[in-house]
């Protein structure tokens, strides 16, 4: 594309269509240094809603010169034309101006860019607003300001916005309803009232032959166009000329998302902004600053951007109390009396509900819908009708008060990596009786408003889609079971095979409509989430296999299995021989650990925990045949081949919905293939050892712990290979869904020396000596402050009361129930005979372990539950001792599956915290894999009792001196 074409494009003589006020944000990206001063005084002069006006116009392009004059010398200049540039510019950038004068407006802006953050929680409240100069009213509002109030161009109407009085009826103009469309409640003004009139706005401006007006006054609005009012706006399109007409139409043709940016809005109202693009981009570098130049020129001209910037504060003038935010908005913080998120600190205005800014809180929002009307939503009270085909719409932003999800969570973002735009996320769905027609489908979620989809490829960024070509949901088809009753549908939402949160919907089916009903028949909820809010966002290791259990309604267990991007949402019946997994992985494990002697049960390993190479292929051999058995059985279930790579390191996250009792022995499936030996040969005597078996200290242990089998090219069918393990060759987290307000943990923070309260057992027939000998190594080579072990539950839970822990160490007896009283459930013994169950855990956390807004907040500990059978999850188990420290804001609890001796369960947890906390500072995940290796060079394969529930990537953070936990937490990840 050639100059001259450029100027067609440009000049308003050749194109009136295409130079209009709407280029200005186009102009800011692409004119020449020099010329930005004439073009913030032209964007300047746009700020009213008069002659006509449009400040978005202005809010754009002072968000451009921020970016583009942050470091300029031409700042100040800058500043002096367009006041509300100073309100996009960093705190630091808005401190250094001086302006010729103090003049009021850019004091105030100055004041948005250094805002300062309240804490409702923490007992912070605004300042009473000083009586008498207006400007300074507007000034000390404006430095309290909630972050997600914009440096609106127009000061009239951003008094308006920070006093709470443009959500009064009858205050505003017509084009400023407009104008302050996103950011008004819709409970305080009816919506659809305010939707129409912009409608009526581009009808007018229309009429009067001003088409970039009516375009920018389209864009705002269809955010929130219902589906008459798109109707309403493809009817009116047909009275526009040229492409104007093409473009409303296409404006009308989809819903919309809340635009990310003022700037992305006005883009979307342009009809040539794509052309124009490629035009700058061909365009030799002074021909383009010319053309720029005078394109500038001709708005300024027409719009009499000489009389400079103009600004009265106006009479929006609030009490000296700050005003509450509007009834109902957010919900009650009593969560069984609301089915919305948890309710936030009181602001200074009241925001609309159309799109969270940066930082607020984003919810998956799930709705059933008609294939042929993705926008209106089944009515939740009646049933769906029988063998029909629906779709499932999900959306990620703001809670839509009209989900099928109630007390929903906020996306986990934290757990999402930092990009310059955002996070590419998939949502898959899967039922027992409900077929879904498509695997999974892409949302992307930018750094603030809604998520979206798009025809970008989904993982790659920078997006090369336009932002009116998006839409801002996903509709998965699926088909209602072909008889009345109740079905499930499961939903999961993933980032690079991570599950963030997992919800369940329950759909009633029927023959038609019934009468009154007096509950939800389509109901969903959260049971899953990875943690809390979804706002900042840390780098996290992709996963290469999630997989969620819980139970149905009939008792059963369901596997839910995500492999992939590629991958659907499988579910898999946990009957027969999964249901028996575990039961026979404790049998093989405890087998090979406790002997029958004369004097009855016997350690069947040696003094030093070794066993001989015999003994040890006969306890691989058993293993690994179950192992390979549970592995057929999940593939013939899933239907396709387990994408676990053999030469790489792995991640695998098994999540568990809340208080579900299923598990399953993931680390004993065996990926090797074997062949059963025939009748009367020994496992061990029919499979052939790998080498590395006999090499173990040299290629293993001296190898830097390997994740692939360093013989593997070597491996054949009847191969016995530790490395078949998914448990000694992969990270296998366990982490239970986050607690409201709790984030997953992945780092305990120390600044002198990490602290560790013991747990021990006084047990006589126990060497105590040893456990004393013990406790000391530990101490030593875990370098922590390690005070008197504590012998009694009164003295272990006051012990545990410290606002800061990194280590709680139980060294005890644990029993599946109490000896007491059974209904207790299962319980851990410490000193004589003193027992620690869940229910006084839950009982310290709620009395004793106080303020709980504090406790463990900061600096929460691992737990270690060195004992028999005290990890174990059983349908007879009300609350496991995991869920119990999980809900008391612990960072994960490490327990055993089966009884252990006294002298394999010193030398494991040593092993592990070698590992975890020594040197190499190792996450949780590697050092089990570790300690697990260590023991198999002595021929012990106990190491595969124990179960990490928590972040394969939790790890112990020293805090140097001076620094605070979040700085050392950057440089910790920086190399």
């Amino acid at each position: 594309m050639t100059t001259h074409d450029l100027g067609e494009l440009l000049h308003p003589s050749r194109r009136p269509q295409a130079s209009h006020p709407t280029l200005l944000p186009w102009l800011a990206r692409w004119a020449d240094p020099a010329d930005l001063p004439s073009l913030a005084r032209a964007a300047a002069a746009l700020a009213d809603t008069v002659d006509p006006g449009w400040p978005p116009i202005a809010d754009a392009v002072a968000e451009i010169l921020a970016e583009r004059a942050d470091a300029s010398a031409q700042l100040a200049a800058l500043v002096e034309a367009l006041p509300p540039l100073a309100g996009h510019l960093s705190p630091e950038a808005a401190a250094s101006l001086n302006p010729s004068d103090d003049r009021p407006e850019i004091l105030v802006y100055r004041a948005m860019a250094a805002r300062q953050p309240l804490n409702a929680a923490a007992g912070h409240s605004p300042p009473g607003v000083p009586a008498g100069d207006p400007w300074e009213q507007l000034r000390t509002l404006a430095r309290f300001a909630p972050a997600d109030v914009p440096p609106l161009a127009n000061v009239p109407l951003l008094a308006a916005l920070l006093t709470g009085r443009a959500e009064q009826h009858g205050t505003l103009g017509d084009s400023e309803t407009v104008y302050l469309l996103p950011y008004l409640d819709p409970r305080a003004g009816p919506l659809r009232e305010r939707v129409e009139l912009a409608l009526d706005l581009v009808e007018e401006a229309l009429d009067s032959e001003t088409e970039w007006y009516a375009a920018a006054l389209a864009v705002r609005a269809v955010p929130y166009l219902d589906t008459r009012q798109r109707d309403r706006l493809r009817d009116i399109a047909d009275g526009a000329a040229g492409p104007w007409q093409g473009h409303l139409r296409a404006l009308a043709a989809t819903a919309r998302l809340p635009w990310p940016s003022v700037r992305a809005e006005l883009a979307a109202a342009h009809p040539g902004l794509a052309e124009l693009d490629r035009a700058a981009e061909a365009t030799e570098p002074a021909s383009l600053t010319l053309l720029c130049r005078q394109a500038i020129a001709g708005i300024g001209a027409r719009h009499d951007a000489v009389r400079g910037w103009r600004a009265s504060p106006g009479d929006w003038w609030p009490d000296s109390r700050p005003v509450q935010p509007a009834a109902g908005r957010e919900p009650s913080p009593d969560r069984g009396t609301s089915t919305g998120p948890q309710a936030g600190p009181t602001q200074l205005i009241t925001l609309s509900s159309a799109g969270p800014p940066a930082g607020r809180p984003r919810y998956v929002n799930t709705h059933i819908v008609y294939p042929n009307d993705p926008f209106v939503p089944v009515d939740r009270y009646q049933p769906l009708l029988a063998d029909t085909w629906y779709a499932l719409r999900v959306d990620i932003g703001e809670w839509a008060t009209d989900s099928l999800i109630n007390h929903p969570q906020a996306v986990p973002e934290e757990l999402l990596p930092q990009t310059l735009e955002g996070h590419w996320l998939e949502v898959a769905a899967a039922g027992d009786d409900i077929e879904v027609d498509q695997a999974a489908a892409a949302l992307f979620l930018p750094h603030q408003g809604k998520a979206w989809a798009c025809s970008c490829l989904p993982g790659v960024q920078p997006h090369r889609c336009h932002p009116y070509d998006r839409t801002p949901y996903v509709l998965l088809p699926l088909r209602s079971p072909s008889t009345p009753g109740r079905g499930r549908l499961r939903v999961t939402v993933h980032y690079q095979g991570h599950l963030l949160q997992a919800f369940q919907l329950t759909i009633v089916t029927g023959t038609g409509p019934v009468a009154a009903p007096s509950v939800p028949l389509l109901d969903g909820w959260v049971d899953y989430t990875a943690t809390e809010a979804l706002t900042d966002l840390d780098a996290q290791a992709p996963r290469t296999l999630s997989v969620l259990t819980d139970a149905a309604d009939d008792g059963t267990c369901r596997i839910y299995w995500k492999a992939g991007p590629e991958s659907g949402l499988k579910v898999v019946a946990a009957e027969a021989q999964l249901g028996r997994a575990m039961g026979l992985f404790r049998q093989r494990l405890q087998s090979a650990h406790v002997v029958q002697a004369k004097g009855g049960e016997a350690n069947a390993y040696d003094d030093d925990n070794s066993k001989k190479r015999p003994r040890y292929l006969s306890d691989l051999a058993r293993l690994a045949v179950l192992g390979r058995t549970l592995r057929n059985s999940l593939r013939t279930m899933v239907g396709q081949e387990l994408p676990v790579a053999d030469d790489q390191p792995s991640t695998i996250q098994i999540a568990r919905v809340r208080n579900s009792t299923y598990v399953f022995p993931w680390p004993v499936l065996y990926d090797l293939h074997l062949n059963d030996p025939p009748f009367g040969v020994e496992d061990s005597d029919w499979y052939r050892p790998c080498p590395v078996i006999d090499h173990w200290q040299q290629d293993v242990i001296g190898g830097g712990y390997p994740h692939a089998c360093p013989y593997g090219s070597g491996h054949q069918v009847d191969t016995l290979c530790p490395y078949g393990f998914w448990g000694f060759r992969h990270a296998i987290e366990v982490p239970p869904s986050a607690q409201p307000g709790i984030p997953m943990r992945r780092q305990i923070p120390y600044r002198d020396a990490a602290r560790m309260v013991v747990g021990q057992t006084l047990d006589k027939q126990l060497e105590l000596g040893a456990i004393s000998a013990h406790l000391t190594r530990i101490k030593r080579d875990l370098q922590v402050q390690v005070a008197e072990p504590q012998t009694s539950s009164v003295g272990f839970g006051a012990a545990l009361a410290a606002p800061e822990l990194q280590f709680v160490y139980l060294f005890c007896h644990g029993l599946r129930e109490s000896q007491r009283d059974p209904c207790i459930g299962p319980v851990v013994e410490i000193g004589v005979h003193d027992e620690i169950s869940t229910h006084q855990i839950a009982t310290w956390d709620e009395t004793l372990w106080t303020p709980r807004q504090e406790h463990w907040r900061s600096a929460a500990p691992l737990v270690v539950i060195n004992g028999c059978q005290t990890a174990e999850i059983s349908p007879a188990a009300l609350v496991s001792f995991v869920d119990a420290f999980t809900h008391a804001s612990s960072a994960g609890v490490i327990g055993t599956e089966v009884m252990l001796h006294q002298k394999v369960a010193a030398e494991a947890a040593e092993r592990f915290f070698g590992h975890f906390g020594g040197p190499e500072g190792l996450d949780a995940g590697e050092a089990i894999r570790r300690m697990r290796l260590d023991l198999l060079g002595k021929g012990n394969v106990m190491g595969l009792a124990y179960t990490p529930y928590c972040s394969a990537e939790l790890r112990l953070l020293r805090i140097p001196p001076g620094s605070e936990p979040g700085g050392a937490r950057r440089e910790a990840y920086a190399g």
